[in-house]
């Protein structure tokens, strides 16, 4: 047996799917076997591994054993010349495993390998090498002298700044997303030591095989993608406590002194990056909202005064005080909150976002100005031209928010996708996506200049892709991986891992689906009148008895074979046409609940079909 690929899947298995295909793809005429060590997953991981993959041997844990511990129960199996820890959120070329073991032969004591690793936009991932973590590198790097000289043998060797990415070299320290190793360093070493639950291991295994006298290299000819949400697990408490218990952990076992010194080292450096990440994302959603509140509130209240006194009280008067001091401010904290249910204050929402968040706060505020008792009914213009002043206010924010990004002012206002050799003969569906092959895309980028690329995989290696994006780098595009199930991807603000989900699945999204849909049957009762002439409206009335008895949904799913699917009741309207092809259908559905928004329900229920 040539290679043994070990994988330890925790809840990715959208992501392990990939992984699994690129695997098969890159053992070309090795004799590769592939061990999954499931921890204890809730999404149904091995299911779906043994119905598409049954070449896989599959390990179940019935508890979640931590990192380490589960790859060493992968080790004890595995039968090859070199065994590949490889992690479930990454994808190899096709040339990958065979470059990756010529290292070894070619270096007649190399014990572990570790590979070039980029992110899901193509931006290079420094711990791809590294060095050993002594006080002094890794007090260097937390007083940002790393950054400062990040060339350097010396200031920067943390992450060995001196070596270039594309260079192959030795190098102390691998990430164990990626890290091969000799049998023979695997027996010594004895593997993962499993006092580490998560974190840390990869470094502590590292630096014992140099110690046991292997060479450890960097290996960059064929790189990798290791899809990776790091803003969000350093913002993450349990990401600093695991952190922090790890690298405890490796303070006493490797240093026989200082081993306090650089353990409050390393938890000052977790919990200022911890803080500094917590406190920026948060003022990223504060700050808009803030502003949104005191613009939102000058505007209306100068338009109160100029409607009381030009057109409600032209002869002398005015608005009781407590409609500027109490209800005017409730209107707008009613506003906002439903702007940030709907998703629109998302640092990466889209402009339809923000017209359906619009939507859905003014309607809730109409529906709570009928509920209010008759004396503190002012006027329903006051609401809507509040409402609409509040939502020039919160535009105006965005727009100088998105003014000092790459974005531009409306960043995806004039959002195009380009289909990398989609290879299908259905058309697309908006004249802002283009099909183009991979070996046209780079040449006329600056022509089409789109802003989100699409990857076909089932038509493209997976090496041309990855070094498509190292060529696009900086460009500051989104990348996708498309499948006929589900489409992949990563970006900064997003954890891989919440994709193996359905977003319906997630308590907090099905609670914002009902009260949306609490709000459409409250809305629907204020307008009957309305409603009641015109033939959509009164389908909806007909249906309205079937949902105040919990029997129907406003918006369901097309297909009734979408049993796989998160429970939602029979809907009035369906989320999108309806489709004749029962694929589509269930196809639809798949999207549906991966990636329910607000806004798929005020389209359905004005545009849906019945």
């Amino acid at each position: 047996m040539d290679l043994s690929v070990i994988i330890v899947s925790y809840n990715v298995k959208t992501y392990l799917d990939q992984c699994l295909i690129s695997v098969e793809r890159a053992s070309g005429n090795l004799n590769v076997e592939v061990i999954v060590v499931d921890n204890c997953s809730k999404d149904d991981t091995l299911k779906h591994i043994k119905n598409k993959f049954p070449w896989v041997h599959c390990i179940e844990n019935k508890v979640n054993l931590g990192f380490g511990k589960a790859n060493n129960l992968g080790a004890k199996k595995a039968i090859g010349d070199y065994v590949l820890y490889l992690n479930p959120d990454t994808v190899v070329a096709e040339d990958n495993f065979k470059l990756a073991i010529s290292q070894f032969k070619d270096h007649n004591n190399l014990g572990s390998l570790g590979c070039r690793m980029i992110d899901g936009k193509g931006d290079f991932l420094p711990e791809s090498k590294r060095g050993f973590p002594t006080p002094s590198v890794a007090l260097y790097r937390l007083f940002g002298l790393a950054k400062l000289f990040p060339k350097s043998k010396r200031w920067a060797g943390y992450y060995v700044g001196h070596i270039d990415e594309a260079e192959n070299a030795a190098v102390e320290i691998h990430c164990g997303a990626w890290m091969m190793l000799s049998r023979e360093a695997l027996i010594k070493s004895g593997g993962f030591d499993e006092a580490f639950f998560m974190y840390g291991e990869d470094i502590d295994l590292s630096h014992r095989i140099g110690e046991l006298g292997f060479e450890t290299r960097y290996f960059s000819n064929s790189p990798v993608i290791h899809y990776k949400g790091e803003s969000t697990k350093h913002a993450s408490w349990t990401y600093v406590k695991n952190f922090h218990k790890a690298m405890d952990i490796f303070a006493k076992k490797h240093f026989t002194s200082g081993a306090k010194a650089f353990s409050l080292l390393i938890r000052t450096g977790i919990y200022a990056k911890a803080f500094s990440s917590i406190l920026k994302r948060s003022m990223e959603l504060i700050i808009p909202m803030v502003f949104t509140a005191a613009i939102g509130y000058f505007l209306a209240n100068e338009f109160t005064s100029y409607w009381e006194t030009v057109h409600r009280y032209p002869n002398g008067g005015e608005y009781p005080i407590i409609y500027r001091q109490i209800i005017l401010p409730i209107y707008l904290t009613v506003w906002i909150l439903c702007m940030f249910i709907s998703g629109a204050y998302s640092i990466n929402s889209s402009i339809f976002r923000y017209f359906s968040g619009f939507i859905l706060s003014t309607l809730t505020l109409l529906s709570l100005y009928a509920l209010l008792p008759l004396d503190l009914r002012f006027s329903r213009i006051l609401i809507l031209i509040s409402s609409l002043l509040f939502f020039i206010s919160f535009l105006s924010i965005k727009a100088f928010l998105k003014s000092r990004s790459a974005g531009g002012i409306f960043g995806l206002v004039n959002e195009t996708i380009a289909h990398i050799d989609r290879d299908d003969s259905r058309k697309l569906p908006l004249s802002s996506n283009y099909d183009i092959s991979i070996n046209e895309i780079v040449e006329q980028l600056d022509y089409l200049k789109p802003t989100e690329i699409h990857f076909y995989p089932v038509n493209i290696s997976f090496d041309k892709i990855i070094r498509t994006m190292i060529l696009l780098r900086k460009r500051n595009f989104k990348y996708r991986m498309v499948y006929s199930s589900w489409t992949l991807g990563s970006d900064n603000y997003q954890r891989s891992s919440d994709l193996a989900f359905p977003a319906l699945s997630k308590p907090s999204l099905r609670r914002a689906k009902y009260l949306l849909s609490a709000f459409f049957t409250v809305f629907i009762i204020i307008t009957l009148p309305i409603c009641a002439c015109f033939p959509r409206g009164r389908y909806a009335l007909k249906n309205l008895p079937a949902i105040l008895l919990g029997k129907k949904i406003w918006v369901g799913y097309i297909s009734i074979e979408s049993s796989d699917l998160p429970f939602l009741k029979k809907g009035v309207f369906r989320h999108t046409d309806s489709l004749g092809d029962k694929e589509f259908q269930k196809f639809a559905d798949i999207r549906y609940a991966h990636h329910w928004r607000p806004e798929f329900d005020i389209f359905a229920l004005f545009n849906g079909s019945i």
